[in-house]
């Protein structure tokens, strides 16, 4: 993770639309616990020490490319079409996307996906990608299933960012994740409602194949790997995706069950990408997430 952080310098949920999913009892006996320490929040909007180093959402940040760490106003829209299924395990879903700074036209420089929550209204992607807090009128925009230069569904814009305060002041990479509420798009539709979602699971799972979905800044189109997520301490897992660069960093590792169990938040090479394991600190950074989401509306 360090070679690509110097290299590239830019979840109570409603049980009955939000899951936080315990991993399957065979693989909870191999897993240590605690992992993660106890949640270290701080209040939402208080600059952190290392915001300066990623993108604003007022629309004032520099060059994305230049200033984020790791690997890497809206336009109005018709109405956004029917959300599609949900693809086979290795398909690539609607539900991810390229993150923009501006408008879609100044390019992208993170990749994020819709975690299912009561609000329907919330992405998950890497810490180091977005700075915590409210966003103002000119937050980042969100373009779900971005290809060919074209955006299908439209764009949602971001209005706050969730992260847990030993990322946001420490620059721990242990918990380098973040969750960002989105205000609905020019129609009134929240996210989720267009394209679906994928439930987050926080029960530290590994060890397991994914599909991870990333956006290379400077291409037009996404990149999608399944292969064999391997954990390689109690916080960090491993996978070794080819041609994986600066501007995938936010990308979900997908499990065959369809639920995200990493985040991509950096990696020693582009063919050797890592994430934290979701284990109790990101189900606690989800919950004041989807609370403030929820009561935001």
């Amino acid at each position: 993770m360090t070679g690509v952080l110097c290299a590239v310098a830019a979840i109570a949920a409603s049980a009955a639309v939000a899951k936080l999913v315990p991993p399957p009892e065979a693989q909870s006996a191999a897993k240590p616990a605690a992992a993660h320490g106890p949640a270290s929040p701080r209040p939402s909007g208080t600059p952190g020490p290392g915001s300066s180093s990623r993108p604003q959402l007022n629309g004032t940040s520099p060059n994305p490319s230049a200033s984020t760490p790791g690997k890497g106003s809206a336009q109005p829209s018709a109405p956004a079409p029917t959300p599609a299924a949900a693809p086979g395990f290795g398909g690539r879903p609607a539900f991810t996307g390229a993150l923009f700074e501006g408008e879609v036209k100044d390019g992208h420089f993170c990749t994020a996906t819709v975690v299912r929550s009561a609000g329907r209204n919330l992405i998950v992607t890497a810490g180091h990608c977005l700075a915590e807090g409210p966003s103002g009128l000119k937050g980042a925009l969100f373009a779900p299933a971005y290809a060919g230069g074209n955006a299908p569904y439209g764009t949602w814009r971001i209005e706050e960012v969730f992260e847990d305060g030993r990322w946001a002041d420490g620059g721990d990479e242990d918990y380098d994740l973040a969750f960002a509420r989105l205000a609905p798009n020019a129609s009134g539709v929240d996210v989720e409602t267009a394209v679906g979602g994928a439930d987050l699971d926080t029960g530290g799972r590994s060890d397991e194949d994914v599909t991870v979905t990333g956006y290379p800044t400077g291409r037009q189109d996404p990149r999608t790997c399944t292969i064999r997520a391997v954990r390689t301490s109690p916080t960090e897992q491993r996978v070794d995706c080819a041609d994986f660069p600066a501007g995938t960093s936010g990308s979900a590792w997908i499990a065959r069950d369809g639920r995200i169990i990493g985040v991509l938040t950096g990696g020693d090479t582009d063919d050797v990408s890592t994430s934290t394991v979701l284990d109790g600190y990101a189900a606690d950074l989800y919950r004041r997430a989807e609370r403030s989401a929820a009561a935001g509306r």
